[in-house]
């Protein structure tokens, strides 16, 4: 029966089969609009839409030149998509909407077998990660069309050669331009097209030809904004996180998709068990792309977004699945689809029953959040109000005010920009849309959170961008932000001045004078001699002489292997937790107090302790003290650290006692 079943619908010719993919995109399509959502990210873009259309140009903040949006192909087609319909989020929803659905219906009718096409519409109907970001507001749709479009072309017999190369060329350009890193999943494809195309002669010519958009574009923002990358970019180089801390994260990242959207990665791993097997090189090398895009989301700490950056290679595994394995059994692929429907189905979401009920808006404790149902309630089609996708009150006249309104942000920066208007400047703390905090380190954090990278406010930059001026009192970043002024607001683009700016910056970046480990902890560093005057113990906590802790306190220790003890006085009711740094990399952490209330005394008292064992086999540069529990009363008298030949007589002396070998006094 099974193999009548199996012969009679995989007729390509049979009308059935067609029926069945018309039918699983109108299920598709009516899971789309319940699940449509707009994000706070991509009202950003939707912001700089909305300035480039009404004469401010395609900024963000219309004061100054930044490019904010990761995506300038999908950005484009936003903009031509306002100028005839007229309302941004219609645009949006229509678009995305629209292009989601072209892809689903050609991902089923244009599949080798119609079991295949039976497990590609498992995985898109059940995938979260597929479904959520198939509206949303970002990018994906155009990156899903055009991957799809890519593995069409490399699949074609009917071009010639160059044709076929540049065409692929010109794709793997476009999909640059949808967003950069995008590009890694068909890279392998377009190494191998590459590999076979003859002659050197029409490789080059293919490479000329198709990288075109993506060259003229970055020529463009070279020119336009000074920088050939999105300032998110920069922001996002900056942050001064240790690489070992992110590719935990971005493990946490996989770990939290198989939670919450379980058949996501088990559809991508059977793609990519299956194509290694496989007897061509093709699916390999899809496959090694699918595999090289989660290295790199798991290389940057994955997102905070659950899913976000596992619908492209989870769509490419479907490709991969449908279009490239030719000749896998159809056992195989009823299998695989009956497995990964009873995988689908275990998800904490599971899109073919989304409806308006609320669905859990936390965040876990890696900072992984839902983002669809962050801002489902307010950002959904299902629960909008009359007014809630009105076109927004946008001007069109120039700014003529003497003095700007700056508003501090950082989440909700999107729906910020759209709310207050273009002669709002948005203060973004986490760089995103500041060129010069992108170019400062992140404030030290050990629990940071993906995508939100904070940064200390230099003293007087408010006022500076209140006043379109330069007010900053550090020196060395007052200069270099006249550099920087002059490529991102000079009102004309083409001066001797500001080319040799642009040439300078990028070819020899932020100066190298600037004080990163001060702007790192906030402002808060000390050298360790300045706290290697005894402290007694009992002493109050904001006595002449301790440093109240208002947040963390950086201590700057010439680095040395090999030391064994540290004492520390600190308010006795309270937890702190000493971190202990080389660079950028935490090498141990320390935890101290609080004193058992009964026999606790007020103010300081003293802890003399061992340096943990990494500490000590790791030269360590800084310790980072921070209250982690109690009142607000937090204070630090002394650091006595072995090494320093000031206090080493009176550390060992203390540390003697401790351990009962001279008596106390």
């Amino acid at each position: 029966m099974v193999s009548l079943y199996t012969s009679f619908i995989d007729q390509p010719s049979f009308p059935l089969r067609r029926t069945l993919s018309a039918i699983a995109t109108i299920i598709f399509a009516v899971i789309l609009f319940r699940t449509a959502w707009i994000s706070d990210d991509a009202a950003i873009t939707l912001r700089t839409v909305l300035n480039v259309t009404h004469g401010f140009g395609l900024t963000f903040n219309i004061a100054e030149r930044v490019q904010t949006f990761t995506h300038p192909l999908w950005m484009g087609l936003l903009t031509v998509g306002y100028l005839l319909i007229g309302n941004v989020y219609t645009t949006t929803f229509a678009l995305a909407m629209i292009l989601s659905v072209l892809v689903f219906w050609l991902t089923l009718t244009r599949a080798v077998s119609a079991f295949q096409a039976m497990t590609g519409a498992v995985v898109l109907l059940f995938s979260s990660a597929f479904v959520d970001f198939s509206t949303s507001g970002l990018e994906n749709p155009l990156a899903n069309g055009l991957v799809a479009a890519f593995v069409a072309v490399f699949l074609t017999q009917t071009m010639s050669t160059v044709r076929r190369l540049t065409l692929l060329w010109t794709l793997a350009s476009l999909l640059y331009l949808t967003r950069p890193d995008a590009v890694l999943v068909v890279v392998p494809l377009l190494v191998v097209a590459s590999w076979r195309a003859g002659t050197a002669r029409a490789l080059l010519q293919s490479i000329a030809v198709g990288s075109l958009p993506a060259l003229v574009w970055t020529i463009f923002a070279l020119v336009y904004y000074g920088f050939p990358f999105p300032n998110t970019a920069y922001a996002k180089l900056a942050t001064g996180i240790d690489s070992g801390e992110l590719h935990v994260q971005g493990v946490l990242y996989l770990l939290d998709s198989l939670d919450r959207d379980p058949i996501t990665l088990t559809a991508i791993a059977i793609a990519v068990v299956v194509a290694a097997f496989h007897r061509t090189l093709a699916p390999r090398a899809l496959a090694a792309g699918v595999v090289l895009y989660l290295g790199y989301v798991v290389s940057i700490g994955g997102d905070f977004m659950s899913g976000r950056f596992l619908a492209l290679p989870v769509f490419a595994s479907v490709l991969l699945m449908s279009r490239m394995l030719v000749g896998a059994s159809k056992r195989l692929w009823a299998t695989a689809a009956g497995a990964l429907l009873v995988v689908g189905c275990t998800a904490t979401h599971v899109p073919l029953w989304s409806n308006s009920r609320n669905v859990d808006a936390a965040p876990k404790p890696s900072g992984i959040v839902d983002e669809r149902a962050v801002y489902f309630h307010d950002r959904s089609l299902t629960l909008a109000k009359r007014g809630t996708f009105r076109d927004p009150d946008w001007p069109s006249s120039p700014w003529h005010g003497t003095r700007r309104n700056v508003v501090n942000a950082c989440g909700l920066m999107g729906a910020a920009g759209l709310d207050l208007g273009p002669y709002v400047h948005l203060l973004d703390e986490c760089a995103l849309a500041d060129p010069l905090l992108a170019r400062l380190p992140a404030v030290f954090n050990p629990e940071w959170r993906t995508g939100h990278y904070r940064r200390m406010i230099p003293e007087g930059y408010r006022g500076s961008l209140e006043t379109s001026s330069n007010q900053l009192r550090d020196p060395e970043l007052h200069r270099f932000y006249d550099r920087l002024r002059l490529i991102t607001r000079s009102d004309r683009l083409f001066t001797r001045e500001r080319l040799s700016a642009i040439a300078a910056m990028n070819l020899r970046g932020p100066s190298g004078n600037l004080n990163r480990q001060f702007y790192r902890h906030a402002g808060a560093v000390v050298p360790l001699g300045e706290l290697s005057t005894i402290r007694q113990v009992g002493s109050a906590y904001d006595a002449q002489g301790n440093r109240v802790l208002v947040g963390p306190l950086a201590i700057d220790c010439p680095p040395r292997a090999g030391r064994r003890y540290l004492d520390v006085t600190l308010d006795s009711d309270d937890r702190y937790v000493l971190t202990f740094l080389s660079g950028s990399h935490i090498v141990s952490t320390l935890e101290l107090g609080p004193i058992p209330e009964h026999r606790r005394q007020p103010g300081l008292t003293d802890y003399t302790v061992d340096i943990p064992g990494r500490a000590r086999s790791t030269p360590f540069d800084t310790i980072v003290v921070t209250a982690a529990a109690g009142d607000t009363h937090n204070a630090i008298g002394h650091l006595f650290l072995e090494g320093n030949p000031a206090t080493d007589w009176e550390l060992y002396r203390r540390v003697a006692v401790r351990d009962a070998l001279i008596p106390t006094k």
